[in-house]
Parts: C-alpha cells; structure tokens; sequence
C-alpha cells in the first residue's frame, strides 16, 4: 500500500528552511556537535631543558603519574575537576606532586612493572617527590 504524501496538519511539523540553505542552523548543529564531544585532555610538554637532567626512572615515573592524572580528571565533570578531585584524594592535583613518589603511586592506584614495591628502580626514587627532591 503507497501513501500519498499528505500535507501536514501544522506549519510546525514541516522544515520551514531546508538544513542545507541555512547558514544559522548549520552553525547550532556544529556548535551542538562540539559540544557533545569532550574536551581534549591537558598535555604538557615531554621534557624540558631541566627535565633532561633526571633519570630515566624519575623520567618515566613523571609520565605515568601525568597519564594517570589526566586520565582521572578527564572523567570528571568540566567545571569541577579540581574539586571532585580534592573531594576524592583529599588533596589537590598540584599538592600531590609534592609527596613522595612511592606515596603518589599507591594513592592514584598506578602499576608499572618497573615500579613494584620491591624494585631497585623504586628504591631508588621511591622517597623523591615529582620534582625529584626529598619532599619536606
């Protein structure tokens, strides 16, 4: 059985304006596509001209503990990630970076091989804090 296209009954059920031949609505749908996606999580850059002095275990605990950083607070709200992580960590992202390394890995959970509890590479740096200094 065909239907025969049949008027509608409302001005408001048929598109005024085509999607194509509006400029305005092309906008409100891209702004409500951008909107929708999340945003791009803070990078910081790799290594610094001080960064190269570090060892490559401080090095690579500094990464992980970054990834891990932004991977919590990209899955918490936008307008409140510094305080829904205080709420959770009881301290906030930058003052974590100035406890001891081994401290920063237990609290925010990371595993690396390189960095069990029993390491020589955690040994090592396990009582430095992100900068690499013996924290007060």
């Amino acid at each position: 059985m065909v239907k025969s296209p049949i008027p509608p009954k409302y001005p408001a059920d048929s598109l005024l304006v085509s999607p194509g031949k509006s400029t305005r609505l092309q906008e409100m749908r891209q702004r409500a596509a951008t909107a929708n996606q999340p945003a791009p999580a803070p990078t910081q850059p790799t290594l610094q001209a001080k960064d190269e002095s570090l060892s490559p275990e401080l090095a690579l605990a500094r990464k992980l503990i970054d990834q891990r950083l932004s991977e919590i607070l990209t899955t918490l709200p936008a307008g409140k990630q510094r305080s829904l992580f205080k709420i959770r960590f009881g301290m906030e992202p930058d003052k974590i970076k100035e406890l001891p390394i081994k401290q920063i890995f237990t609290l925010l959970t990371i595993n690396h091989p390189s960095f069990n509890n029993l390491s020589a590479n955690m040994k090592r740096i396990g009582d430095l804090n992100y900068n690499g200094c013996q924290p007060n």
